[in-house]
């Protein structure tokens, strides 16, 4: 082999792998959950389930979720929350809510869709102003586990909008139903606090007394913005619960 293809060679071969390495050293994403009882810090799964990672990240940062109550706690299963309904003080609309196509789109596709809108009230139709809903990222190998973060649903397995729960056992049932796109990193005492909260019986079965509210959920992207405990507990995180896929 003549040296100038060797040298050729050996280049291309350390261009792929410092290519290969640049994808596998994405930086993490993080959303510190501020609630009434403390915080709690997520990672989320955006190879697992990109869609519901985008969902969730945008709604945080837009503050759809700055108000939202827990309104579903059941101890030793998981605690419910991101229903833009929970945000009055009406407990009867709870667990029914979602986000808008307004809420999930920037400015420019509400555009296109605000044209497609009048394009339809012209012809007599309806237009496309419901509920956004998720199409399911369900994983065949990815558990619900102790702290798992994954998406509620209706019936329907494509109506996932906002609402999400965190898992406080092992939820084998939901494996392959449900979308995980992130897991507790630290907090999950405060989701302990959360799931054994009393109970209002007259709002719901499993309506707590005294709803936990979310103040405000800040997306994180790499480590270098955590504190000293999130940095620590992170290090800490067995390495298939950093970045399922």
């Amino acid at each position: 082999m003549r040296p100038v293809q060797s040298i050729r060679q050996a280049l291309l071969v350390l261009a792929l792998v410092l290519v290969v390495g640049v994808a596998q050293a994405a930086e993490p994403i993080f959303g510190r959950m501020d609630t009434d009882v403390g915080e709690i810090l997520l990672v989320f799964y955006p190879e697992l389930a990109p869609h519901h990672v985008d969902n969730f990240i945008h709604l945080s940062e837009t503050g759809f979720y700055d108000g939202t109550k827990f309104h579903r706690i059941i101890a030793g299963f998981m605690i419910q929350g991101g229903d833009p309904n929970s945000k009055d003080s009406d407990p009867r609309n709870d667990g029914m809510g979602s986000p808008l196509m307004s809420d999930v789109l920037n400015a420019d596709e509400q555009q296109l869709v605000d044209k497609v809108n009048q394009m339809l009230e012209d012809k007599g139709y309806a237009g496309l102003d419901g509920p956004a809903n998720l199409k399911a990222e369900f994983s065949k190998t990815v558990k619900h586990t102790t702290g798992t973060l994954s998406m509620a649903r209706s019936q329907n397995v494509d109506s996932a909008g906002s609402q999400f729960f965190i898992c406080v056992a092992p939820t084998p049932q939901l494996d392959g139903q449900y979308t995980i796109f992130g897991h507790v990193v630290m907090g999950q005492d405060v989701a302990e606090t959360i799931v054994t909260a009393e109970k209002n019986p007259a709002a719901g079965r499993d309506y707590p007394a005294i709803p936990v509210a979310i103040k405000h959920i800040t997306i994180i992207r790499g480590t270098d913005d955590l504190t000293a405990d999130e940095k620590a507990a992170w290090d800490a995180m067995p390495a298939d619960l950093k970045n399922a896929k």
